[in-house]
């Protein structure tokens, strides 16, 4: 009877959420449960770590895990497990394999040991060569063992390093470069495969090799491209000062350090960091009459590019997901959208999702004018237009 249950079960689990006939067949359930049938089975479990609100997660979905290709590979070789995140066993799955941002796809054994890990959105054929580089033993777990076992080959050290890359582990490239980097003379830094290091993956603005890269970034531009250099260097320091900003504020300490290290190492564009920083800083607090200052003055300081289309949009996108924004702030965020459509490059059958957008704002802002009609009026005639050149 206990058999009979079992086999009804994991048929159960097996069939959970199947997405198509043809694709992936997800279970869903217990995380405990689902490593039982992983070794039932004798297979490794592949997880999709998504959240409701992923844009990517749902491309994902829709796109690639319903081909039948890939479908054919995971159903014969993986249990498939899809969770939310933010539900369920999903947040304590979240902590155990540090899990960042979405999609993040993970291989793990029966026992829930980590096979592989990959951040990110892959298409199909990226996917299936995941897939198979977990099949062949040779994901990130494997090619930790093969760099601890030999830590000074330079080779096996990339390779660990790119895969950390793709699973989104800063921390542990920061490790494992900070510890090469002490065993080479400050000169071997100038090296063409040490500065492939520094420019792709070092960015520890605090450790030895960084700082030496920057007290030396002459020598470096005399034999590597300056702006490269001048790029690298930049977006390292802004990108460390970000880490300072959270949704659940941010690290005064961290960040005044940060500052005083900027002025102190006399680091170019330092101004120009701390403004980007101090924009995040304010949107993260939704203190949106500082931020709508902060931008308009970078704006006016040449710090963004004025045809960025993006840029006006995010601006805008942030402001109108605050209900608690006044209507000032609402009218602020749709003229950056109207901005957005007029310096956007794409075609206009794309352009118009601005305006809709625009459209969602200003009935947001309680706009009792005829602005919204003239809109909606403009946004029909927009698609006319564009049904008609289609046709």
């Amino acid at each position: 009877m206990r058999f009979i249950l079992s086999v009804i079960f994991s048929m159960a689990l097996l069939n959970g959420f199947a997405q198509s006939s043809e694709g992936i067949q997800f279970t869903h359930g217990k995380w405990e449960e689902v490593k039982q049938l992983a070794k039932e089975h004798n297979k490794p479990i592949f997880i999709d770590c998504y959240t409701s609100w992923c844009g990517p997660c749902k491309m994902l979905s829709k796109n690639v895990f319903t081909q039948a290709v890939v479908g054919q590979l995971f159903n014969n070789n993986f249990i498939n497990y899809k969770i939310d995140m933010e539900k369920g066993d999903g947040p304590a799955l979240k902590s155990q394999y540090n899990v960042a941002a979405y999609p993040t796809l993970i291989w793990v054994d029966a026992e829930g040991n980590e096979l592989h890990k990959v951040v990110g959105a892959p298409n199909t054929d990226e996917l299936l060569q995941l897939a198979n580089v977990v099949l062949e033993g040779k994901g990130l777990a494997a090619l930790k063992r093969n760099y601890q076992a030999s830590p000074e080959n330079y080779e096996l050290m990339l390779k660990y390093i790119e895969a950390l890359k793709m699973a989104f582990d800063r921390q542990t490239i920061q490790q494992v470069l900070n510890g090469y980097f002490t065993k080479h003379q400050k000169s071997e830094l100038l090296n063409e495969s040490n500065y492939v290091l520094i420019k792709n993956y070092l960015d520890d603005i605090y450790s030895p090799a960084f700082i030496w890269f920057d007290k030396h970034q002459k020598d470096f531009k005399e034999r590597y491209p300056a702006e490269e250099i001048e790029q690298k260097l930049f977006m390292s320091y802004l990108s460390h000062g970000r880490t300072m900003i959270s949704k659940n504020g941010v690290d005064q300490e961290g960040y005044t350090h940060l500052c005083k290290t900027l002025k102190k190492r006399r680091v170019k564009d330092r101004d120009k960091i701390v403004a980007f920083l101090e924009e995040d800083i304010y949107r993260t607090e939704k203190k949106w009459d500082d931020f709508i200052r902060k931008v308009q003055n970078n704006i006016t300081q040449g710090y963004h590019v004025a045809n960025n289309a993006l840029l006006y949009y995010n601006w805008a996108l942030v402001i109108s997901q605050d209900e608690a924004a006044r209507s000032e702030h609402f009218m602020q965020a749709a003229e950056w959208m109207e901005k957005a459509f007029e310096v956007s490059q794409w075609p206009l059958v794309n352009n118009i999702v601005y305006l809709e957008e625009k459209l969602k704002i200003l009935v947001k802002a309680d706009n009792t004018g005829d602005e919204i009609k003239q809109l909606e009026e403009r946004i029909s005639a927009l698609k006319k237009k564009v049904n008609n050149e289609t046709h």
